[in-house]
């Protein structure tokens, strides 16, 4: 202590001056805890209810970009696959129609096949009749031309 007072002497510094230094820095204390960390608090508070609300409200809007952006490919990919499922639908209708139709036709062909034999065959009879007939026929005219039987 001897040795402070000493510094205290030659610096020319009074016991009234480490008085006024330590209520300083009491004043400081208190200031601080009085005034300077309600002040602050207010600052934070504000901060907390700006700022932060702020910051809030655009996580929130970005999070719902993000999930309206997964919506929409989702609905994207929904059409998509139900586009397809439409197509391969109409593809295996179409298939089938053609497999109907071509059944059909084949079926039409036999009929028109069996048809033209029916036709051939009975012309074929057609025309044997129609010989025999003529002969017949110029043989009768013949006899009523001639008046008498022809052989």
């Amino acid at each position: 202590m001897e040795l402070v007072l000493k510094i205290f002497q030659t610096l020319d510094i009074t016991l009234l001056a480490v008085l006024q230094m330590g209520l300083v820095i009491v004043l400081t204390f208190i200031l601080s805890l009085t005034l300077i960390r309600p002040v602050l608090a207010t600052f934070q508070e504000r901060e907390n209810l700006s700022v932060k609300p702020l910051e809030e409200a655009k996580h929130l809007v970005a999070e719902a970009d993000a999930k309206t952006r997964q919506y929409e490919e989702s609905q994207r990919k929904a059409l998509a696959e139900a586009l397809a499922r439409k197509r391969a639908r109409m593809e295996e209708s179409s298939r089938a129609e053609r497999k109907g139709i071509e059944s059909v036709m084949e079926e039409t062909n036999r009929q028109i096949d069996t048809m033209r034999e029916e036709i051939a065959s009975e012309k074929e009879t057609a025309a044997q009749v129609l010989r025999s007939e003529v002969a017949h026929l110029s043989r009768e005219i013949a006899e009523k031309v001639l008046g008498r039987s022809v052989a």
